[in-house]
């Protein structure tokens, strides 16, 4: 296919929305027309059997002329859930670049399952506990439900989505996969901890990486995708995140709007309403409790391990791995 030239795919909670924002602003690079985190890699079987080979291009960068120069990119947080590792082996081009972004696992789980505990991904009993004991002593619950029960623990990996609060704290493992298919010195990685303090210095060697000249002009020093909303009950979550699932499918992977924008408007509003009615502010603002920081710590720690060897970055000791009292 020859598209696209570069891939950041995650992960969540690690700033990918704000780089989506910078790179966008970047004269030498198009990403995705239309739709920042493309379904095409993670519904395999809807690629495969309804867009083609060549529906990539046709769906998100028909906009671009056949000579135009620039790389094309695409941001997406989720392209280490299952099967993503193989749809992109079979279609991309071996020397594609790849950009991780990466965070204390710890922290980005906890930051994970107040954003999807909002969304209804989680099951209802967790919201629940969550509303009633607050998000520090509603996330300890939710490991140790997790975690304790030797058969949860063992199908994490395997089953991601159920599990993405943690699944996708695994980078080594979910690295690895890509790994076997494409060359090291391809994958460029990102601290987030490091990125927010300093956008621009750390976007200076991603433009390095991709080849691609530092641009002026570009605004830095964004906050997106902060996250902070909760969900007004465990069923009016689970309904949102069945008329969010719809929308992905209509907008993105059938691209109604394009060919129906009548129905699409409509719809549009039914999502705003059901929006409107299930996420409030969140006033929550409670930390982390030490304690599962640390059995966290122990769960992550031989993928941090394994993380580290792939990226030859010390990260323990950047993210002060083990302090915790």
């Amino acid at each position: 296919m020859g598209c696209p030239d570069f891939v950041c795919m995650g992960f969540q909670k690690c700033g990918t929305s704000t780089l989506y924002e910078i790179l966008r602003q970047h004269p030498q690079i198009a990403l995705c027309s239309d739709v920042k985190e493309p379904m095409y890699y993670r519904v395999p079987v809807w690629s495969t059997v309804f867009w083609g080979k060549v529906g990539y291009r046709v769906r998100y960068f028909t906009y671009l002329k056949k000579d135009d120069p620039r790389l094309r990119g695409e941001v997406n947080a989720g392209l280490t859930f299952n099967g993503c590792a193989g749809k992109l082996t079979r279609n991309l081009d071996p020397d594609t670049k790849m950009i991780f972004m990466l965070r204390n696992p710890v922290d980005r789980s906890y930051s994970a399952y107040k954003y999807f505990l909002a969304r209804g991904f989680l099951p209802e009993e967790a919201v629940e506990d969550d509303q009633r004991l607050g998000h520090a002593a509603g996330f300890d619950r939710y490991v140790h439900t997790v975690l304790d029960d030797p058969a949860g623990r063992n199908e994490i990996m395997e089953k991601r989505m159920k599990y993405l609060v943690l699944s996708q704290s695994n980078y080594g493992a979910c690295i690895d996969e890509y790994l076997s298919a494409f060359d090291r010195k391809n994958m460029h990685f990102i601290v987030f901890e490091d990125f927010i303090c300093d956008e621009h210095r750390f976007c200076r060697g991603l433009y390095e990486f991709l080849n691609i000249d530092d641009a002026e002009g570009i605004r830095y020093g964004l906050a997106v995708n902060p996250g902070n909303e909760r969900a007004v009950s465990a069923s009016r979550a689970k309904h949102f995140m069945i008329v969010k699932g719809w929308n992905y499918f209509l907008y993105d992977l059938c691209a109604i709007r394009h060919w129906n924008p009548p129905f699409y408007k409509w719809f549009c509003r039914y999502y705003d309403r059901v929006r409107r009615k299930t996420l409030v502010p969140d006033t929550d603002r409670s930390k982390l409790l030490p304690e599962t920081r640390a059995f966290l710590e122990r769960y992550f720690d031989a993928d941090v391990a394994r993380t580290e060897e792939i990226t030859g970055m010390p990260l323990k000791s950047m993210w002060k791995w083990g302090t915790t009292p």
